[in-house]
């Protein structure tokens, strides 16, 4: 997903934020319905507002962070998304040692909020938008797989978010013509960001609970951080680093807490 992530900079630098989040998700959507064509089809009344409720946060966590990820590093803005998650997970706890992680994973935040030549003030908030938007997607993914099944609840979702996203690419201006780079960079968006990764994350929340799946991603902003580096060459200020580095230590220390609990 992180390597997805970065090639997707790729692409926004060439057409666009809308044009890239509708090449991600109509590209997967095209994909995982060409794979499962009996599943494209409205779900049962009673899980029309859960699907529905799934596809909004995912269009909207997916637009901040492209918006987010045009401003500023794809490590520091993934850092800054898994907050989201690290909510949830806290959210679901009475432990007092949970207080530590939050504050922790606040102090990375505050080393973000002056910003520097790489983050900018407007980066860092969309960042935090798509952190709530993820905290919102995860608790929903975690109704709708246990009303339809992960497979079809990862159609639908895609499916619905490319009907959304779909007259907002129209209206501001189509731009394929003269592309195909950026064409097949979506291509390569569509799968690592989307099709696959979904797939998977929607399998994993039917087996764990919505607190488990949220710290056990703690190694994300490290290898978002590293796809940034390889693919963008993009180098992060030692604040930047450090912020990292605070995130993902609360996020392994609230693993660590929940392990304890659970054993």
């Amino acid at each position: 997903m992180q390597a997805g992530s970065a090639l997707a900079v790729m692409v926004i630098d060439s057409v666009g934020v809308v044009q890239a989040l509708w090449l991600r998700t109509a590209l997967a959507a095209l994909l995982l319905a060409a794979v499962r064509p009996r599943w494209v089809r409205l779900p049962q009344r009673g899980d029309r507002l859960t699907i529905l409720a799934l596809t909004i946060s995912l269009v909207a966590m997916n637009f901040s962070f492209y918006e987010a990820i045009s401003r500023a590093p794809v490590g520091v803005v993934v850092a800054v998304e898994f907050v989201g998650p690290l909510a949830v997970a806290v959210a679901g706890s009475r432990r007092v040692l949970d207080v530590l992680w939050v504050v922790l994973a606040g102090l990375g935040i505050a080393l973000l909020v002056r910003p520097s030549g790489s983050v900018s003030l407007l980066g860092l908030l969309f960042a935090l938008l798509a952190a709530a938007c993820w905290a919102t997607f995860i608790l929903a993914a975690k109704r709708a797989v246990s009303r339809v099944g992960s497979l079809r609840a990862t159609v639908l979702m895609l499916v619905g978010a490319a009907v959304i996203i779909t007259p907002i690419w129209l209206g501001t201006g189509v731009k394929i013509a003269g592309h195909g780079r950026a064409l097949l960079l979506g291509l390569a968006v569509a799968v690592l960001s989307s099709a696959l990764p979904y797939f998977l994350e929607l399998a994993a929340l039917k087996r764990v609970r919505a607190s488990t799946y949220g710290v056990l991603l703690s190694i994300e902003p490290a290898i978002a951080a590293l796809m940034g580096f390889i693919i963008l060459s993009q180098r992060l200020a030692s604040r930047e680093i450090g912020a990292i580095v605070a995130i993902v230590a609360a996020a392994a220390g609230a693993s660590w807490t929940s392990g304890r609990g659970t054993s």
